[in-house]
């Protein structure tokens, strides 16, 4: 009984830390397949990505800040910051690298 209610007030105290923070991923790097201004989305295909043990693939992003879409182009390779905006994958930064 003692190790149910330890595992109880583990698993509760889990859940009053709240959503997972964006600080938890680490920078990847990847290139700039697309851009949608208007659905402030952005298609990037990253590197492997080792805290959702995530193989490399294209995938589409919401952006935290619309004004992250200015600083790249199709095409640019850059590093980006990935994390979580009400339950979808972000990119939270980003920047060009190399030309």
């Amino acid at each position: 009984m003692k190790a149910v209610g330890a595992c109880l007030v583990l698993a509760g105290a889990r859940a009053a830390a709240g959503p997972i923070k964006p600080e938890r991923y680490a920078p990847n790097e990847g290139e700039v397949l697309e851009i949608d201004t208007q659905a402030q989305e952005i298609t990037i295909r990253h590197g492997y990505l080792p805290e959702l043990d995530m193989e490399p693939m294209s995938m589409v992003f919401i952006v935290a800040d619309p004004a992250l879409l200015q600083r790249v182009r199709k095409g640019d390779r850059v590093k980006f910051k990935p994390g979580l905006v009400q339950g979808r994958f972000a990119v939270m930064s980003i920047e060009r690298v190399g030309k």
